[in-house]
C-alpha cells in the first residue's frame, strides 16, 4: 500500500485533525455569536440592513435617504450603506421582519443557528458514505471556516445564503427544479455570492429552475417598486452607483480593473461580463460532472470576480466540500495536498487572512484548486 494511503487513511490522524477543528468551531462560534447578540459595538452590518429595511416598510427607497434628503426619518437616520438590488428587500420581509433592532439580533442568531445546522447536516451527508469518522471530519472542516466568526460578528448573512444554496443543490439533485429556482431567487438577495450559480442551472438545462428564479426576481422587484413608487430599473442603476463607492475596499477582479484607471461603475459591469463569459465556458466544458464540482467552480469564480471582504469567504464552502469528496474518493498524495491547502486557507484566523500577502496566497490556492478540479474531475463522476 502506498505511504500516502497509509497517512491519510490513518484513523488517528483524521481523529486528531477532527478534534482540533471541533475546538476551532467552538472558539469561532462563541466569539461570533457573542458579537452578534451581546456586544454593543457588534453586528454593525446587520444594523445597516435593518435600517434599510425599515425605510422599505415605510414606503421609502433607502438609497435615496442620504444625509441631505428631506425625507430622512429621525429615529432611523440617514443611510450610509448600500449596494443591494430591489428584490433583496422583498427577501428582507423574511430576513428582516418589522421588529425592533434588539430583537433582530436574536432573530438573526436563530436564523444562523438553523443555517449552520443545515451546513453541518449537508457536510455530514457528503462524508457519511465513507464512514462516521470521515463524516465527522467533513462536518467540522466545513463549520470551522474562520470567516463564520466575522460573518456572525458583523451580522452579515452569507451563512444564511449558503444554507439557501445548499437547498438549491439538494432540490436539483432530487429533481425538484421549481423549488430549487425559487431558493436561488431568495439567495440572490446577496448576488455577489449567489449570482453565478444561475449559470449552473443554464448549462444543466434546468428550464423550470431558471424560469422560477426569474419569476421570483421579477415579482419581488415589482412589489418593492410598487411599495416605494419607483421603477425597478431606477433601483438597479442606483444599486450599481452606490456599489461603486464600496468596491474599493474589497479584493476582487473589479479592483484590478480600477487600478487600470477604469471607472468603478464601468469596472463592475466589465467584471460581471468577464465572469459570465468565463463561467459559461468552464461550466459548459464540465456540464456532465458531479454537481458539487460545478458549485465549487461557481463559488471560486464568484469569490474572485466582484466585491468581497473577508467575511464572504464562507461562500467557498462548496470548494472545500468538493476537494474533501475528491480526497475521500481517491486519497492519493496530490488530493491530500490540495485539501490541506484549501482547508488551511479557510480556517486560518481572520487577523492573519487580512494581511495582503495572505490574501494573495489564498487567491492562488483557490485558483489552483479550481484548475486541479477541472483537470481531474473526470475521474470522479459518481
Amino acid at each position: 500500500m502506498k505511504p500516502s494511503h497509509n497517512f491519510f487513511n490513518g484513523r488517528n490522524i483524521i481523529l486528531f485533525v477532527s478534534t482540533i477543528l471541533s475546538l476551532l468551531c467552538l472558539a469561532y462560534f462563541t466569539k461570533g455569536f457573542y458579537h452578534l447578540i451581546f456586544d454593543p459595538t457588534g453586528a454593525k452590518d446587520l444594523h445597516s440592513r435593518w435600517q434599510e429595511q425599515q425605510y422599505i416598510y415605510r414606503g421609502l427607497y433607502p438609497y435615496d435617504m442620504r444625509k441631505d434628503s428631506p425625507q430622512i426619518i429621525a429615529e432611523l437616520g440617514p443611510i450610509i450603506s448600500g449596494g443591494y438590488p430591489p428584490w433583496a428587500f422583498f427577501t428582507g420581509f423574511v430576513v428582516f421582519p418589522p421588529i425592533s433592532w434588539e430583537l433582530t439580533r436574536w432573530y438573526h442568531a436563530f436564523l444562523n443557528i438553523i443555517s449552520l445546522s443545515i451546513l453541518g447536516w449537508f457536510a455530514y451527508q457528503i462524508g457519511r458514505p465513507y464512514g462516521k469518522l470521515k463524516a465527522w471530519f467533513t462536518t467540522v472542516a466545513c463549520l470551522s471556516i474562520s470567516s463564520h466568526t466575522t460573518t456572525l460578528g458583523l451580522g452579515q448573512y452569507g451563512i444564511i445564503i449558503n444554507a439557501l444554496l445548499i437547498g438549491v443543490f439538494c432540490f436539483l439533485q432530487n429533481r425538484q427544479n421549481i423549488i430549487a429556482g425559487l431558493l436561488l431567487g431568495l439567495a440572490l438577495a446577496k448576488p455577489n455570492i449567489s449570482a453565478l450559480y444561475f449559470f449552473v442551472l443554464i448549462v444543466r438545462k434546468q428550464t423550470r429552475s431558471v424560469l422560477a428564479c426569474c419569476l421570483y426576481i421579477l415579482v419581488a422587484s415589482s412589489v418593492i417598486g410598487g411599495l416605494v413608487k419607483l421603477s425597478p430599473i431606477y433601483m438597479l442603476f442606483s444599486e450599481i452607483q452606490v456599489a461603486s463607492y464600496f468596491v474599493q475596499s474589497g479584493s476582487s477582479g473589479i479592483n484590478i480593473l480600477m487600478n487600470l484607471g477604469i471607472n468603478p461603475a464601468v469596472a463592475i459591469i466589465l467584471s460581471g461580463l468577464l465572469a459570465t463569459s468565463i463561467i459559461l465556458l468552464v461550466l459548459f466544458c464540465i456540464k456532465n460532472s458531479n454537481l458539487i464540482y460545478l458549485f465549487a467552480i461557481a463559488s471560486v469564480i464568484g469569490r474572485l470576480w466582484t466585491y468581497h471582504l473577508i467575511y464572504d469567504n464562507v461562500m467557498l464552502i462548496f470548494l472545500l466540500i468538493a476537494v474533501i469528496k475528491m480526497t475521500w474518493d481517491k486519497p492519493n498524495q496530490s488530493n491530500i495536498v490540495v485539501l490541506s491547502l484549501v482547508l488551511m486557507s479557510l480556517v486560518i484566523p481572520a487577523k492573519i487572512a487580512e494581511f495582503p500577502y495572505a490574501i494573495i496566497l489564498q487567491s492562488v490556492i483557490w485558483i489552483g484548486s479550481v484548475i486541479y478540479l477541472l483537470i481531474f474531475q473526470k475521474e470522479y463522476q459518481r
